[in-house]
């Protein structure tokens, strides 16, 4: 039988909720490398208040309040008992004979209530208070997921402004080459064949950096819509990119996935099944209902007091259906976290596989690949100049450096997803030594 973590049946309201969130993603708030100070009056935003925009504005924070709400109007829905019937009960009138008018009328008038036995009351209480703990739940594991998202749009703000910046270098580079080319053919040591082949890398290079303010145009706008505005105010985005710290090992790591949001919700949903389970076997017991009042003899002028008792016979062979249902149910939930926790750690492993790639290739890409290739660009284009290489494979050259200062950027940037999506998978911060 797997164990699954209990979690306090009363929660705290939304704002509390709120705090828990941002220390479960504390990683991203205080001490995620990402992170830089507040922001300048220059309108430079940082992860930080991103997390703070989302928590603060976004639309899906303020319809939690409002589930919340609704869920203590049903936890008062369900406390209440069963109200008072009043019951006017008229016999013998308007009849033949002698019960001809209103002779022989009766009346009578009673008051009546049905008393709940077996713990009906109690149990239809628990679940409806399991039922509010299971939505806070899944609005804890919904407010990571928006988190996680907002973070991922803010790397995609970052990453955009780096490949503009790499457009700009791009088209400076080009319009360096197009000034060697154009000295060359002006001299006569080349054909102006050439100086209209880098005249089309150099339209290449502005439709390139065009596109790429249009796509980060596109990412800021994208940005500022989770917490609900619909054009970005801020500057650029600010972020350490390049700064990838060590991660934990992939078995402390692994201990950590019991916090999943996901896993703490299994748990919940197996305290809603008892409580359900208790609700239907409270239904074997027969409720009694109880009436008592007062009739009137109209043709005596006398009165008397009634009082009955009903109750139904085979509450429990009805009941025992809905018994045998939330058993069943109830079995089924240990599987079902067990099939969730294998599902969890697989994707655990792959992500962290991900990131262990990245970072090596990150490293590769910085310390060898682009120190090398700038310098070969610079052999290439001084070879160039003397005649020693042709224009083909100067923009060869060129092409492999600016290719390999993207790379870098994508890899750095999906180091950082992952670290976003591993800190998501377990609920908490991945440096040693902080407890989420």
């Amino acid at each position: 039988m797997v164990n699954f973590k209990q979690n306090s049946i009363n929660e705290k309201p939304t704002i509390r909720r709120f705090f828990l969130a941002i220390i479960q993603f504390g990683v991203l708030l205080f001490i995620h490398p990402l992170l830089s100070s507040a922001a300048s009056p220059s309108g430079v935003i940082t992860l930080e208040q991103v997390i703070m925009n989302v928590l603060e504005h976004n639309p899906q924070f303020r319809m939690n309040n409002y589930e919340d709400a609704a869920a203590a109007a049903r936890i008062r829905q369900a406390e209440q008992g069963n109200p008072l019937e009043m019951t006017l009960d008229m016999q013998d009138f308007a009849g033949s004979g002698t019960y001809n008018g209103i002779n022989r009328l009766e009346t009578t008038l009673s008051l009546g209530k049905v008393l709940e036995l077996g713990g009906k009351a109690s149990s239809r209480r628990d679940l409806a208070r399991q039922d509010a703990s299971l939505l806070n739940n899944m609005q804890d594991s919904q407010r990571m997921d928006l988190l996680a998202i907002a973070a991922e749009q803010f790397m995609r703000v970052v990453v955009d402004q780096h490949r503009l910046a790499i457009a700009r270098k791009q088209l400076k580079l080009v319009k360096h080459t197009h000034d060697i080319v154009a000295q060359r053919v002006k001299l006569g040591k080349s054909h102006v064949a050439e100086l209209r082949r880098i005249a089309i890398a150099l339209t290449r290079a502005k439709i390139d950096l065009e596109h790429a303010e249009h796509g980060l145009a596109f990412s800021r706008l994208k940005l500022a819509t989770s917490w609900g505005e619909t054009k970005a105010q801020f500057s650029s985005a600010n972020a350490e990119l390049f700064v990838l710290p060590a991660v934990q090992p992939f078995e402390q790591l692994e201990k950590l996935l019991a916090n999943n949001p996901d896993l703490v919700r299994f748990a919940t949903e197996q305290r809603v099944g008892q409580a359900r389970l208790r609700l239907a076997e409270a239904r074997q017991t027969s409720d009694l209902k109880l009436s008592a009042g007062l009739r009137y003899f109209n043709q005596q002028k006398d009165g008397a007091l009634v009082l009955s008792v009903s109750m139904p016979f085979g509450s429990g062979a009805r009941a025992k259906p809905y018994v045998e249902e939330m058993q069943h149910l109830a079995r089924r939930e240990p599987l079902r976290y067990e099939q969730r926790r294998l599902a969890l750690h697989s994707s655990l492993y792959e992500i962290y596989q991900e990131l262990l790639h990245a970072q090596s290739a990150f490293s590769a890409l910085n310390r060898e690949m682009i120190p090398v290739a700038e310098r070969a660009v610079n052999d290439y284009e001084q070879g160039y100049s003397s005649g020693r290489f042709s224009l083909l494979e100067l923009n060869e050259t060129q092409r492999v450096l600016l290719d390999a200062r993207l790379e870098a950027v994508v890899t750095a940037a999906n180091y950082h997803r992952f670290r976003i999506e591993i800190e998501r998978l377990t609920g908490a911060a991945l440096r040693p030594g902080v407890n989420p």
